[in-house]
This record gives structure tokens, C-alpha cells and sequence, in this order.
């Protein structure tokens, strides 16, 4: 569906040490750290930023936040070249977990293909970079009317899932994103996506990854977007044990 953006990612280190909140698998970052260090973790679970190049912009800002003083910015230039500009945990993720992240869109945007914000991504071999495979994709479309419409893609076996009622994104306003997944390599695996509260999809008896490594990215990826810069502001994101919130 997409091209391999990750074969040609600029990876950049973060650096320093965090403030986030890590108990055992969960995982809590509010940028209140006034930079980008709380994605960034060691070991087995790792994290840190994906830029296209002189195509995308990932910084901290003070305004619109969600909650505190700092959010994140993810602004791409995908006129008519894909850019990307997103932040990622990637690892040994827990097999069963809700993955969260507040979101704002400053406006309506004319989308040509698709504008990717929230995804999943893994590999046929954990121990090779170059083997990644995306996954599930949450996507923005353009409907009829001109809304931002969300639809959920299936990478592995290219099917597309959308909502029985178009679910709209909201312009102007911080709004959550959670999903659900359960890993299996096996027809036992789930993912199910719920936007401020209201379930979007929910896919079940399908093999979710192809191995139990797991890449979570947040921010925007896209190759045709009219307007510039297409922006997507972040914060309080979370991998949790427990969810949807209400």
C-alpha cells in the first residue's frame, strides 16, 4: 500500500535520559520533559523518532496540549513525495495491550491516497531491520462531503476495514486514540481501534504479526496531501494494560 519508508528513514537517536512513567510493561510519556526523551528507551523495548529527509518536521510545542505545558508536532510536506515524521516504541511490546495517544488536527485536509497517523509494524525475523512488514495502518481518507473519514488497513492481506457508520476526525479539539492487540503469529490474534471511546473496528481470528516483535508509530505518513505543512499534534500517549477508557 505504502512505499518502504523505513528502508529509506532517517533514524535519529534521542539521546539523555527520561522522565517517563515505566511500570513493568506499561508505558506513560507527556512530553513534560520539554523534548522528545521519554520515547526513548533501551533493552528490549526501544524508541525514538523516524524523519523523512527535508520533508517533515518533529519538534515540542506549548500550544495546543492536551494536558501540561508541552505537546508534539508532526508536520509533513506530502504534496507530492511521501514524508513522514513519527515517533516510535518497538521491541518485545506485550503480547496482549492497549496502545493510546491523544491527538489534534488544526484543520481539514485535502487527502489524495491516504494519510497514515497511528500504525503497526513487525518483522519476519526480530533480529533483522530490513525484514519489517507493515501491519495494521489507521488511516484518514477523504469522503464525499470533504470530511477526514477513518478506516483501518490491513497490510498483510490488503483488505481494507471501515466502520458500518463513517467515523469522522475531529477538527480543532484533542481526541484519543486506543487500540487493542493481542499478538499471535496463529489465527488466535485481535486488534480492535476505538476513537474517544467509540469502536472503529474490531478484527478477530487472524494472525496479527508475523513474529513477536512489534513497532508501534505515531504521527503522520502520507504522499499525496494538498495542503502544507499537514500537521498532527501529540500527547499523553501510553501502553497500557488495561482499557478503553470512556
Amino acid at each position: 500500500m505504502k512505499p518502504a519508508v523505513l528502508a529509506v528513514a532517517a533514524l535519529m537517536a534521542l539521546g539523555g535520559c527520561s522522565d517517563q512513567i515505566q511500570l513493568g510493561n506499561e508505558w506513560f510519556a507527556d512530553f513534560e520533559t520539554g523534548d522528545l526523551s521519554q520515547w526513548l528507551k533501551g533493552g528490549t523495548i526501544a524508541g525514538g523518532q523516524l524523519l523523512s529527509a527535508n520533508t517533515s518536521e518533529l519538534t515540542v510545542v506549548s500550544s495546543p496540549t492536551h494536558g501540561g505545558q508541552f505537546a508534539a508536532r508532526s508536520a509533513i510536506f506530502a504534496a507530492n513525495k511521501t514524508s513522514y515524521a513519527r515517533l516510535y516504541r518497538w521491541g518485545n511490546l506485550p503480547n496482549d495491550a492497549y496502545y493510546k495517544v491523544w491527538m489534534w488536527i488544526p484543520q481539514r485536509y485535502t487527502i489524495g491516497l491516504y494519510w497514515n497517523v497511528f500504525e503497526f509494524q513487525g518483522r519476519t525475523n526480530p533480529a533483522d531491520p530490513t525484514s519489517y512488514q507493515y501491519l495494521w495502518s489507521l488511516d484518514l481518507e477523504q469522503a464525499s462531503n470533504g470530511d477526514m473519514s477513518w478506516y483501518l488497513y490491513d497490510d498483510q492481506r490488503s483488505l481494507k476495514h471501515t466502520p458500518p457508520v463513517a467515523i469522522v476526525a475531529p477538527i480543532g479539539r484533542w481526541f484519543l486514540v486506543e487500540a487493542f492487540m493481542h499478538q499471535a503469529t496463529d489465527n488466535s490474534g485481535q486488534v480492535e481501534f476505538w476513537i474517544d471511546g467509540t469502536l472503529l473496528v474490531d478484527v478477530t481470528g487472524v494472525s496479527t504479526v508475523p513474529t513477536m516483535w512489534l513497532s508501534w508509530n505515531v504521527g503522520g505518513s502520507a504522499s499525496n496531501i494538498t495542503e502544507q505543512p499537514a500537521e498532527i499534534f501529540l500527547d499523553d500517549a501510553a501502553i497500557t494494560l488495561t482499557g478503553p477508557e470512556k
